[in-house]
C-alpha cells in the first residue's frame, strides 16, 4: 500500500471511527518495517487532518526524549566545544 493509499485509508477509517487503532507492527523484514513506517506517517497525517491530534501532540508521542514545556535542555559538547565548533 502506498503513503497516499493509506492516507486515504486511514481518514475513511478515522471519520467513521475516530478510535481506529494505529497499524500494528509485524516486522518479519526490513521492507516490513518500511512499510510500517509510511502507515504510521499516513495515520498521523490523517489524525492532524481530521483535528483529532495536533502536531505538536503527535510531535511528543513520537519522541525519544520528553522535554516538558518552558524547560529548556542543557546540550553539552564534548572537549569543550561549543554551538560555533559543531
Amino acid at each position: 500500500m502506498t503513503y497516499t493509499e493509506a492516507h486515504r485509508h486511514f481518514l475513511t477509517a478515522l471519520r467513521a471511527d475516530p478510535k481506529t487503532p494505529a497499524p500494528t507492527l509485524c516486522m518479519r523484514t526490513i521492507e516490513d518495517l518500511h512499510t510500517w513506517k509510511s502507515e504510521m506517517r499516513a495515520y498521523d497525517a490523517a489524525r492532524i487532518e481530521l483535528g483529532i491530534v495536533t502536531a505538536q501532540e503527535v510531535q511528543e508521542r513520537n519522541s525519544a526524549v520528553r522535554i516538558k514545556p518552558g524547560h529548556k535542555p542543557r546540550i553539552i559538547f564534548p572537549c569543550g566545544g561549543t554551538a560555533a565548533t559543531h
